[in-house]
């Protein structure tokens, strides 16, 4: 009872962001975009890889990582850079408790990047529907209605090299001739 309870309200919130026509704006690398990161409890340990390679090859103006978890880390601390959402981030209903929805609205990306593989109770398209982002970009593994640009990896399980591959589409449907 109380599943479906919490399906409903997710559902909801993912039709009503489904209905708002956003303007889609593919993104131009060369002027400091802001990115966001949505991985999965599993996916932290490739964060700093991951880091590494966005500040490289995009030069953001920001980054921030979202990541699903379970339970909040001790060793870690929630700042602009690392954004954690647990269970307890979530009201009895299953709707994203008003802190944290603030959190995540407040921080307006030019890239949103979905790498998570996680859609239990469509926790995954919840998320993104309080992400505010001008280009979102997922994988073949995720609703496609939520993302701008769904991007097949293949047989790559790694995310850093998941995201040397999005940065290849990225300048080659922007145009630009310096490809690597």
């Amino acid at each position: 009872m109380l599943k479906s309870i919490v399906l409903f309200f997710r559902k909801r919130k993912i039709r009503r962001n489904l209905q708002n026509k956003r303007l889609m704006q593919f993104p131009d690398i060369n002027k400091y975009p802001i990115i966001s990161i949505l991985v999965d409890e599993n996916q932290k340990k490739d964060i700093k890889a991951m880091e590494t390679f966005v500040k490289s090859s995009f030069n953001p103006k920001r980054l921030r990582f979202v990541v699903l978890s379970d339970v909040l880390p001790d060793n870690i601390l929630q700042s602009d850079f690392m954004v954690f959402i647990s269970k307890e981030d979530f009201d009895k209903l299953g709707r994203l408790k008003k802190e944290k929805e603030d959190t995540l609205k407040a921080f307006s990306d030019d890239i949103f990047i979905n790498l998570s593989d996680n859609d239990e109770d469509m926790m995954n398209d919840y998320i993104i529907s309080y992400i505010n982002s001008s280009f979102k970009i997922g994988h073949s593994k995720v609703n496609m209605k939520m993302h701008d640009l769904i991007i097949d990896y293949g047989i790559e399980k790694s995310d850093v090299e998941r995201l040397k591959i999005l940065y290849k589409y990225i300048l080659m449907l922007s145009g630009n001739k310096n490809e690597k």
